[in-house]
């Protein structure tokens, strides 16, 4: 599982702690290994605003649903994390926490999955 925090004065400060916390309770009495990696550069702004004005407008006018709901419901398809040991623990992840990169790829598997599911066209943020 991961989870990201920011490093205070020496101390982890982690991000939604109480789902770290309640993961954390499903490994009761059980040694864990612990990984900390430099946090990679999150989505820029240019790609936020491309998402929110272009997808997510698009996609909230052809079904009928705010904004809001709109986003929701893509990243619970899209950004979902899975515990293999715990699979009914399930966390989806939040668009500020993706890279640029990982912000493409989600991009992406939106544009896919509107045009094979719904034969909706969305455009590449060049265009």
């Amino acid at each position: 599982m991961i989870f990201v925090g920011t490093v205070e004065q020496g101390k982890l400060d982690i991000d939604f702690s109480a789902n770290y916390e309640r993961y954390l309770v499903t490994l009761e009495g059980q040694r864990v290994t612990i990984e900390v990696k430099k946090f990679k550069k999150k989505r820029s702004i240019e790609q936020n605003s491309y998402y929110w004005a272009v997808l997510i407008d698009i996609l909230s006018k052809e079904f009928g649903y705010e904004s809001e709901e709109i986003h929701l419901m893509l990243r619970e398809k899209f950004l979902r994390i899975h515990d293999n040991i715990h699979p009914d623990f399930v966390i989806a992840r939040s668009t500020t926490k993706l890279t640029t990169v990982e912000f493409v790829e989600y991009i992406e598997k939106i544009q896919r999955w509107a045009a094979q599911e719904h034969q909706i066209y969305l455009p590449d943020p060049n265009e």
